[in-house]
């Protein structure tokens, strides 16, 4: 079985994680064992030493960028190294490209990402959020639809993450399921399964957290979208019946230099301040710990007795996949794109609970699984079951694995 090349062209990859790459980084060991070679090309910058490296089986270039640049300017020229190389290898049959990043276009990178697929290099996108039509009036919508439909050409397969992502992308671009393949965030069971409760106080002590009382858990950053400031409302509510209880919201707590606009920087830095405000607000401030990112989040699922997430909007984030992995129960309050029941999240009352963007919901459900350890265990076990029968690593790269030998045109696995 010949490889196939999959070339990745990311504005950001190493150190900087956003979404996708972050995914692509975990799959980059399965899909080499299914003959997937990946090399990912992205834009060089002034704090990065090294141009060239491997990492979890996919090597990584650092690419210096023309200028004056910008986000889709560089991804653009990313992309055209990425086909140039192709063509100079002669493996136009053997390999495709896929772009990571914020979707976005204009009508010449359309026509340039047409010309690439019009060389024989098949194009494809690996989309991580629901799209959200603005509302407007029937003829701007359907422009809207249209300039959508123009915008996603160029591609012969649109990966989504979720079934409701693709039932969005189709009624929105009216894009044909033909060209939608819907891939599960897939997830490592060796790394995210349940942990033995009689080691909960030495792993509580290694994290440096609280040894006694309830712990509640949140991973996100610390962003507006993320819903972090109704946590910390609803916590007060716990507090006041579990006054020993600790809250650890495991994610970035700093402006990330992803962020490239002004506007978005000053946003997250007077949020991340109001949570702070917040949190010191609270009857017992030091029931709240911000441990910014860490590299070993599994350790927390472990440590943690219940999980809580309450974002406005995402794709599928793997947090909630993982924690649920974990064996840990979870009170998630449905975000625009939320899968529906019986879908990746599964069923509510069986695999999570459910409560809306409301601090008294949020709190309720927290406090209904601290006050059963039978509850939390039942739905906890019954959330590892589910995730490890339907959103596999290994489930998730043989798809994957599929989909790139189908749009190179080579033997299915």
């Amino acid at each position: 079985m010949k490889a196939i090349h999959l070339y990745i062209p990311a504005n950001h990859f190493i150190p900087e994680l956003p979404g996708g790459s972050l995914q692509y980084l975990r799959y980059g060991p399965y899909l080499r064992e299914r003959g997937i070679e990946i090399t990912v090309l992205t834009a060089r910058g002034p704090l990065h030493d090294k141009e060239c490296f491997e990492i979890n089986g996919i090597e990584v270039r650092r690419v210096s960028t023309p200028e004056p640049s910008g986000f889709l300017q560089d991804l653009l020229a990313l992309t055209n190294l990425a086909a140039e190389e192709i063509k100079k290898r002669n493996i136009r049959n053997r390999a495709c490209i896929q772009p990571i990043g914020t979707f976005a276009f204009t009508p010449g990178s359309v026509l340039e990402m047409l010309r690439i697929r019009s060389a024989g290099i098949p194009l494809l996108r690996h989309f991580t959020e629901v799209p959200e039509p603005l509302p407007c009036n029937r003829l701007r919508f359907l422009r809207n639809c249209l300039k959508a439909r123009v915008g996603l050409s160029p591609y012969s397969r649109l990966l989504m993450c979720s079934q409701v992502m693709g039932r969005a992308f189709q009624g929105y671009a009216g894009i044909s399921d033909r060209r939608i393949e819907v891939i599960p965030n897939g997830i490592d069971r060796g790394v995210f399964h349940p942990g033995e409760d009689a080691a909960k106080p030495n792993l509580r002590r290694k994290l440096g957290l609280p040894v006694e009382g309830p712990l509640v858990l949140s991973v996100c950053s610390v962003i507006p979208r993320k819903g972090v400031d109704l946590l910390v409302k609803a916590w007060e509510r716990v507090l006041a019946k579990h006054p020993d209880a600790t809250f650890v919201i495991v994610g970035s707590d700093f402006v990330r230099p992803t962020l490239s606009d002004s506007r978005d920087r000053k946003e997250v830095a007077v949020f991340i301040e109001e949570i702070r405000s917040a949190i010191s607000r609270l009857s017992r401030p030091g029931s709240v710990i911000l441990t910014g990112e860490v590299d070993n989040v599994q350790d927390y699922y472990k440590a943690a007795d219940v999980f809580a997430f309450a974002s406005h909007k995402e794709g599928l984030p793997s947090a909630v996949l993982e924690a649920m992995s974990s064996g840990l129960p979870s009170v998630l309050a449905p975000f625009h794109g939320f899968p529906a029941p019986g879908e990746e999240y599964g069923i509510p009352d069986v695999h999570f609970l459910s409560a809306s963007h409301d601090p008294d919901s949020l709190a309720a459900g927290i406090l209904c699984l601290l006050s059963s350890e039978t509850e939390r265990r039942r739905i906890g076990n019954s959330a590892s079951r589910w995730i490890s029968e339907t959103q596999s690593m290994d489930y998730a790269a043989d798809r994957l694995a599929t989909v790139y030998r189908s749009v190179c045109g080579g033997e299915r696995i």
